[in-house]
Parts: structure tokens; C-alpha cells; sequence
């Protein structure tokens, strides 16, 4: 079939070089008549009438095998009708539509009015073209010398052009026009099922990631709201969950975990509630490798701070991990990072445990965490602070120790 197809082709291409050899023949041979006239302006007149009779009578032709050469697919009537139901077909049998050329409706349609109006015309009127066709020589064959030679010239130029230029342009329409349409056609449908593929693309990772934020929720719900039917969240199926959460989720439930924390911690019969937050920032944490975040770290060392056994190792590491990614406090406040901290170092100071003062590197840690959380008002709350209240009296520290002069906290 594909050898049959290119022979096809190849002879098709050889025809159309043939008839393209007939037109240089053809505009040869107009200086080889113009030779017999008697002086050179007589000559390139002829020349150039005859030439330009050439090109015109090319052109018409030329137009005319267009018009009659548009590939007949698309002219047919009902091709819609008989295309859908082949697309419904090609559906149910799971195959890929074959592609028509009923897209190119205006030219389809022009051509098919024209070649009717060209052909209804000619017979109806085929007793006067002879007529019409002698004016139109006689008048040609007055640009050259106006002999009965040059009527007979006058007429083989235009025939010979008309039938070459016909030829060609039906050959040549018939070869490539109907490719380059199925070709634009089949571009156009290769953009739509593109578009329509990374529609149904985009809709699938949505409608994914809505199951995903689902099911993070409802972990995360289930966390903090305890069911004795339904099994708690292990903290890796919470780390997994919370990871391929979408980030307006993450951000719902760190302040979902935010909220019971703030509301759970300072009564010890809320506290057990208070710490199923814990695992929940651990997840938070979890998703951000790269420590973008310190607000997890600082609602982390919080909440291990305050549950009924606290890790004050821990949450004076999560506290200060905050810190860090906090950056300077004059810049981004925060100081409750800082005030709790001090708490969490003063409970893990030996020296404090047996009643004593600390030694110099602990006390300047201690202090500087408490001077920074003064500049939060936070001075009343300090010293009404068990654990702050005893370090001080320990450590002999006094108001002014802590509170800036250039600052004070009334």
C-alpha cells in the first residue's frame, strides 16, 4: 500500500514538472514570433503583450484547476452527521476517530458555488463564448500589430496557457492542498485533546489532593479529639498525612493544634488533652526539613514544657530552635521563646535543685533570656513566677538585673 502510495506521488510530481517544463516552452516560443517584426521596439512590445496574455490567461487557469481541484471530502453533504456517528462508533470500540475536513467550511463552500456557477453559465451560454472569446482576441491583438497572424497568436497563447495553468493548478491542489488540511486539521484536534488531557490532569491531582487534605484532617481531628472506638493516629501515619497535605491544610491544622494547646494547658485535668498536640507539631516539624517554620518549634517546646511530666531538655531544645529560626528578637519579638526557655534552664540547674546559686555561665544564660523577655512587659509575670521568683532569691537578682534603665517595667 505505501509503495503503491509513493509511485503514486512520485508520477504526480513528475507531471507537475512536466507541465511546468510546458509553460517555459510556452513563454519561449512568444520572442520566437516576435522575431518576424521589423524593428526592436515592434519586438518587445509583442514580447511583452504576449507574455503578459501568457501570465493572465496562467492565472485564470491556474485559479480555475484550484476551484475545481478542493479535494471532494469536503463538499459532501451530511459529512457532519456521518463523522459523529463514526466518532460514536470509534468511542464504543475504544479506536481513534479518523479526522475529515468539514473544519474548512467557507472555502468548501465557495468553491462548490463557483465550479456550479462557472459550469452553469458555460452551458447556458455556450452559443455566444465563440463570439465573446473573438472580441477578447481582437482586442489582445491590438497591443501587438493587429494582423490576422496575430489573432491566431493571440489565441494559441491564451488556450495553451489556460489549459496548462488549469492543469497545474488541479494537480497541484489535488497533491497538497487536501495534505496540509488534514495536517492543520489534525494539529488543531492534537492542541484541543492536549488541553482536554491536562484539563482532566489537573482535575485528577485535585481531586487527589482533596482525598489527601481529607484524610490529613481527619487524623489531625482525630488527634485531638480521642474516641474510645476508634484507634489513635500513629506519629507516622501523622507524618505521612500532614506531608501530603496541601499548605492552606497544614496551616488549619497548626491552628487547630495552636488553639487546644492555648486553651488546654494550664489545668492539670486539661492537660492530657494539651498533649495530643504534641504529636501534631512533631508531624508540622516533620514536613519542614529545610526549618522554615519556627512557630512549630515554639508551640512544641510549649507543650512539652507544660505537660503533667515535662521534658524541659526538649522543649529547651525545640525553644531554641524556634529562636534561631525566629532570628533577632529587637527584629521579630516572640520573647515568650525566650521567658519560657529561661524556666526550662532554670528546672534543669542542678545548683537550683539543691538550693543554690548557679554557676556564671548558667546565670548569664538565665538572665539574658529573661532581659530579653522584659522587653515584652513581661517582668510582672516573671516575677510572679514560682520557679523565676526562687532563681532570683538564690541568685540574689534584682529587679534592675533584669529590667533595662533605659526601660522599665513599672
Amino acid at each position: 500500500m505505501d509503495s503503491n502510495n509513493s509511485e503514486g506521488r512520485f508520477e504526480s510530481h513528475r507531471a507537475l514538472r512536466t507541465l511546468a517544463a510546458g509553460m517555459l516552452v510556452g513563454l519561449a516560443v512568444i520572442p520566437v514570433y516576435a522575431l518576424n517584426c521589423q524593428n526592436l521596439g515592434e519586438f518587445l512590445s509583442l514580447s511583452a503583450v504576449g507574455a503578459m496574455l501568457a501570465g493572465a490567461s496562467l492565472l485564470v487557469g491556474g485559479a480555475l484547476g484550484f476551484l475545481f481541484g478542493i479535494p471532494r471530502s469536503l463538499q459532501q453533504e451530511g459529512t457532519q452527521e456521518r463523522e459523529e456517528g463514526n466518532m460514536d462508533a470509534a468511542r464504543l470500540a475504544n479506536q481513534t476517530p479518523t479526522v475529515g475536513y468539514r473544519v474548512n467550511t467557507n472555502l468548501e463552500q465557495i468553491s462548490d458555488w463557483l465550479t456550479k456557477i462557472l459550469v452553469g453559465v458555460g452551458l447556458t451560454q455556450i452559443n455566444t463564448i465563440p463570439g465573446r472569446l473573438q472580441e477578447v482576441i481582437r482586442y489582445v491583438a491590438q497591443g501587438m500589430r493587429s494582423s490576422a497572424s496575430d489573432e491566431i497568436f493571440a489565441l494559441s497563447v491564451l488556450l495553451y496557457f489556460v489549459v496548462v495553468g488549469f492543469l497545474f493548478g488541479y494537480l497541484w491542489t489535488r497533491l497538497f492542498l487536501g495534505a496540509a488540511l488534514r495536517r492543520a486539521d489534525l494539529s488543531a484536534i492534537g492542541s484541543l485533546v492536549t488541553r482536554i488531557v491536562k484539563t482532566d490532569e489537573k482535575l485528577e491531582q485535585f481531586k487527589k489532593q482533596s482525598e489527601l487534605d481529607a484524610e490529613a484532617l481527619n487524623l489531625a481531628y482525630r488527634q485531638l479529639n480521642p474516641s474510645r472506638d476508634i484507634p489513635d493516629a500513629s506519629q507516622e501515619e501523622l507524618n505521612s498525612a500532614i506531608t501530603s497535605a496541601s499548605r492552606p491544610v497544614k496551616v488549619q491544622i497548626f491552628n487547630n493544634a495552636w488553639q487546644v494547646r492555648s486553651e488546654t494547658w494550664q489545668e492539670e485535668a486539661t492537660k492530657p488533652k494539651m498533649e495530643r498536640t504534641i504529636p501534631i507539631f512533631r508531624a508540622l516539624i516533620h514536613n519542614d526539613p529545610e526549618g522554615r517554620y519556627h512557630m512549630n518549634h515554639g508551640q512544641l517546646g510549649f507543650a512539652l514544657k507544660d505537660k503533667r511530666e515535662p521534658d524541659w531538655a526538649e522543649a529547651e531544645k525545640e525553644l531554641t530552635k524556634a529562636i534561631e529560626i525566629r532570628g533577632a528578637w529587637q527584629d521579630h519579638g516572640w520573647l515568650w521563646y525566650e521567658f519560657n526557655r529561661a524556666v526550662c534552664r532554670i528546672m534543669q540547674d542542678e545548683a537550683f535543685g539543691r538550693g543554690e546559686a548557679s554557676d556564671t555561665q548558667m546565670q548569664t544564660a538565665i538572665l539574658n533570656d529573661l532581659r530579653a523577655a522584659a522587653h515584652a512587659n513581661l517582668y510582672k509575670i516573671m516575677a510572679g513566677h514560682p520557679y523565676i521568683k526562687q532563681w532570683m532569691a538564690l541568685n540574689k537578682i534584682k529587679k534592675d538585673d533584669i529590667v533595662s534603665k533605659t526601660r522599665r517595667v513599672p
